[in-house]
């Protein structure tokens, strides 16, 4: 293992290599971590979730190369902008956010498995709060707030676009309701891939019917006229149901959550998006991810980052 210091312009030198049982000894001591994770981990960094001063202690006694105060030093200058970016390699995350050099490669899968249920954090929200000094776990609702204010939704594999709040849910009704406009009845028990190429070719055949259709595959209570009349417009361009379905749905799962940026990460890569300002936007994003089917129980459909 590669051991690295500072020299007096504050850049990192590197003084040799040593064995992983004797780099906790030389790179610095528990006391240090605890001290500099607990001056890191203030209740407006951890938002709901005070136990991660812990476990971020837990990750860096295990995987740092440095002493905590020069980790916690270059943490301190890394900020997250808000720029579309990627696909990138997590191989990469670590180079990219300047502390390769910092700790062992480890450290990232480390970061990785920390998700809890409830309050939940998903794949990939520790690894930007504890590793980019202007992200915090959001106090309320969302993912991640920055220290502007800003708000980054952070979407693992086979996410959902809904949850909690003015999401419609996927039903059996519903399902039935919207083939039923054409006299059929679905194929499968949940809107999936199959039965939106089904109702693809329905559509093309009855456009007089496209709007109504349009109207019942939003997830949201109150269906927005004017939403349709937009799905329809791209529908007649693009003649592609699913990724429209699914722009929708980004539209407004980023609007009720008042987000800024979406950030993206699957087993291999990682992407950000910034929020989409109308249809054909969230539809542009949208084509970067693999769709999957609108379940029956959830309340948006299904998507994951292509790599």
């Amino acid at each position: 293992m590669e051991l690295f210091t500072k020299d007096k312009e504050g850049n990192l030198k590197k003084l040799g290599n040593v064995k992983d049982d004797q780099l906790k000894n030389i790179t610095t001591d528990g006391e240090d971590i605890k001290s500099e994770v607990a001056k890191y981990w203030t209740p407006i960094k951890s938002g709901k979730h005070s136990e991660l001063a812990s476990t971020h202690e837990s990750i860096l006694a295990k995987d740092l190369k440095v002493p905590a105060a020069d980790f916690f030093e270059q943490v301190s200058k890394n900020h997250f902008i808000f720029q579309n970016f990627g696909p990138y390699s997590l191989d990469d995350f670590l180079k990219k956010a300047r502390l390769d050099k910092y700790v062992k490669p480890e450290y990232l899968k480390d970061c990785l498995k920390v998700t809890t249920p409830r309050p939940a954090i998903g794949k990939g929200e520790f690894l930007l709060a504890a590793n980019f000094s202007n992200i915090n776990f959001a106090q309320n609702s969302g993912d991640l707030v920055d220290s502007n204010g800003n708000r980054i939704e952070v979407k693992g594999k086979h996410s959902n676009l809904g949850g909690e709040g003015p999401y419609k849910q996927m039903n059996q009704s519903l399902l039935f309701s919207i083939f039923n406009i054409f006299k059929t009845k679905p194929d499968s028990k949940d809107l999936s891939i199959e039965a939106i190429e089904k109702l693809q070719k329905l559509l093309k055949d009855n456009p007089q019917q496209t709007k109504q259709v349009m109207l019942l595959l939003q997830n949201v209570e109150n269906q927005s006229q004017s939403l349709a009349n937009q799905m329809v417009e791209l529908f007649n361009s693009k003649d592609d149901l699913k990724t429209i379905i699914a722009a929708a749905h980004l539209l407004a799962y980023m609007k009720f959550q008042k987000a800024n940026f979406l950030f993206a990460i699957n087993d291999n890569t990682f992407s950000g998006f910034a929020a989409p300002k109308n249809l054909a936007e969230a539809y542009e994003i949208m084509t970067h991810f693999n769709i999957n089917a609108w379940m029956i129980g959830n309340r948006g459909i299904s998507i994951t980052v292509k790599n």
